[in-house]
């Protein structure tokens, strides 16, 4: 079994995806950066980056993904998680209610009979959220703010002591919001701790990476994908994300979830973070700002993503389950064909160079993300890679195409990508690399075992034709036994489709093959003709009706032109009557041969899933 690096394959065709994004998103103009503080109006507009994060941990990146921003406006999500943590829905529902507002991001949107700030992601409403964050023994305020972000980002963040600076010199309004806060009995006591803190919360400094992970550990329930670590509570997490659904993009909020549909939260540095609930999150990082406050580009990359990729909420996978239904390999699960000794051994050694993967469900963006990720993974370790995507139900228009991406880039390192799809598959025709496509997993899994016996074992693997004492039936026997047997039998064949045996005939004899291919089969309950194995040359069949009183419970047809040695009920009862011990000889044969293909197809089922072909 060879492994391929990772690098031989190539960057994954979900960061080629990204990479194109980026490189139209520059040619996007429009919108000008914030020019409150000197920080934000230094920023290089040119700047363009993406960052894609499951939660099962894969990052995808492209563009300016180094650079570091403030996070700004994004920082009040992950604040009011905090505040929910510490004072509990209720008790933060108290100070601040969850309704849009409307209004730009700095207004000032107190209820008029409460004096509640209309939503947490306004200045007003994020000022509160900061004030009910507790000081306590394990840190200030301020503190553990910066240890929430930074578990949610997997790695320690910083807060910009410029920005900082410059933050608390252009506060102004801020201030005032704070003291109106404070008139209202929303925010106890001085409001000046709390504005300080919340200066500072805006000043942390993070790149793109980081906050594509802080949205995948808000799309994971609260669990960092990276780390592993319970961050936030599932129900928290909950009831930050509708709020950002409603009122993360102010008051484009409206227009954000016709064309995007995600729970997000924007800052005025230019980062925009969106959150598909169970599956990723999105961080784009571009500083020009339309006239909400929002990333054009960020909000161009989205709504780009959402419709090339199916992301909207509307629109994302139904099924729960996982994407990958099973993955095995050729050892554990062989195909339907019964091999001689030699070729057995082959596979049993080099089985591990073929891989299946079943896919299952509803295929868009996540689930083929995880489909190709486990596909090139797999590539790497096996030299054919087999991927039945028969139990799919539904599948996005770019899945095909993604998939046959990968197994262009897995052709170019010396390994293979198959497809299993039913014939007609309207998918596997959108397929533009030359993939091979078979209708059942059995014809995939003997196309697998035959390219290994190539490669690895000798002629007598797969014999074309086979002497008629050569058949495996006979292996146990002495060359005088053998060649007493073989005088008793007669030689048969049968044209290619001619039926040889139908289940429920009368025993005919045993046949023991010479050339050709003869597949048995039987019909389900439901009528539909299922195959259990092929034989080739060197192998019998019809010896098991003798244990079965003397009917086949199965069907044998001819694949190929087939020719075999019969040995008739009358030579078996010749061969009784007039050597008894022969007789005996004979039937410890049958015997073993019978407890081996038992054995063999224990084998196979254990490794056998639901999937029927």
């Amino acid at each position: 079994m060879s492994t391929v690096p990772m690098t031989k394959l190539g960057p994954s065709p979900v960061t080629e995806y990204l990479r194109r994004v980026v490189a139209d998103l520059r040619e996007v103009e429009g919108g000008a950066v914030n020019t409150s503080i000197p920080e934000l109006a230094n920023a290089d507009p040119s700047t363009v980056g993406i960052a894609v994060a499951t939660v099962d941990g894969a990052l995808y990146q492209a563009g300016d993904t180094k650079q570091e921003f403030s996070i700004q406006s994004i920082s009040k999500a992950f604040t009011y998680a905090q505040a929910l943590t510490d004072r509990g829905v209720e008790g933060v529902l108290e100070k601040i209610d969850v309704e849009p507002s409307g209004d730009a991001f700095n207004e000032i949107s107190l209820q008029p009979d409460t004096g509640r700030p209309s939503n947490p992601m306004i200045n007003a409403g994020a000022i509160a959220s900061t004030s009910l964050v507790r000081n306590t023994s394990h840190g200030s305020r301020m503190e553990r703010i910066l240890r929430l972000y930074s578990r949610c980002a997997g790695r320690q963040l910083r807060i910009n002591k410029t920005v900082q600076t410059q933050e608390r010199r252009a506060g102004h309004r801020n201030r005032a919001l704070g003291w109106l806060l404070t008139s209202r009995g929303i925010i106890e006591g001085d409001p000046t701790g709390a504005l300080e803190d919340y200066f500072s919360q805006c000043a942390v400094m993070l790149n793109c990476v980081d906050l594509a992970r802080m949205g995948a550990t808000l799309a994971a329930g609260g669990r960092n994908p990276v780390t592993g670590e319970r961050v936030l509570e599932p129900p928290v997490v909950s009831d930050v994300l509708s709020v950002m659904s409603t009122c993360g993009m102010y008051d484009d909020a409206g227009r954000w979830a016709l064309r995007v549909g995600l729970p997000a939260k924007s800052g005025v540095s230019g980062g925009v973070v969106a959150v598909l609930p169970g599956q990723l999150a999105v961080a784009v990082f571009s500083p020009p700002l339309d006239r909400h406050g929002n990333s054009v580009r960020g909000v161009a990359a989205c709504e780009r993503l959402t419709k090339d990729l199916d992301l909207h909420f509307a629109r994302t996978e139904r099924n729960g389950h996982s994407t990958v239904r099973a993955e095995y390999t050729l050892a554990e699960a062989p195909s339907l064909v019964r091999r001689n000794e030699a070729a057995t051994e082959v596979l049993e050694e080099h089985g591990k160079d073929a891989r299946i993967i079943e896919l299952q469900g509803d295929l868009r963006f996540a689930g083929a993300e995880t489909a190709v990720r486990t596909v090139r993974e797999a590539a790497r370790q096996s030299r054919y890679v087999l991927v039945d995507i028969r139990q799919v139900v539904d599948m996005a228009r770019f899945v095909i195409p993604m998939l046959g991406r990968a197994a262009e880039q897995v052709e170019n390192t010396g390994h293979h990508v198959v497809l299993i799809a039913e014939k007609g598959n309207e998918h596997a025709g959108q397929l533009e690399h030359s993939m091979p496509v078979f209708t059942t997993r059995a014809e995939a899994l003997t196309w697998a075992e035959d390219r290994i016996l190539e490669e690895f074992g000798g002629g007598e693997c797969t014999p074309d034709k086979v002497a008629s004492t050569r058949s495996e039936l006979l292996s146990t026997m002495d060359e005088e036994d053998v060649r007493r047997i073989r005088a008793h039998t007669e030689p048969v064949s049968w044209d290619a489709g001619a039926t040889v045996l139908r289940a429920g005939q009368k025993f005919n004899g045993v046949f023991m093959v010479t050339s050709g291919r003869v597949e048995v089969s039987r019909r389900s309950p439901q009528g539909d003709r299922v195959e259990l194995e092929i034989i080739g040359p060197g192998m019998s069949f019809g010896e098991i009706a003798m244990g079965t009183g003397l009917r086949y419970l199965v069907s044998f047809t001819a694949l190929s032109d087939v020719t075999a040695q019969r040995l008739s009920p009358e030579a078996i009862a010749q061969i009784e009557e007039e050597d008894p011990r022969l007789a005996m000889r004979w039937w410890r044969a049958v015997s073993q041969q019978a407890m081996l293909r038992i054995e063999e197809r224990w084998r196979q089922r254990a490794g056998e899933t639901f999937t029927a072909d």
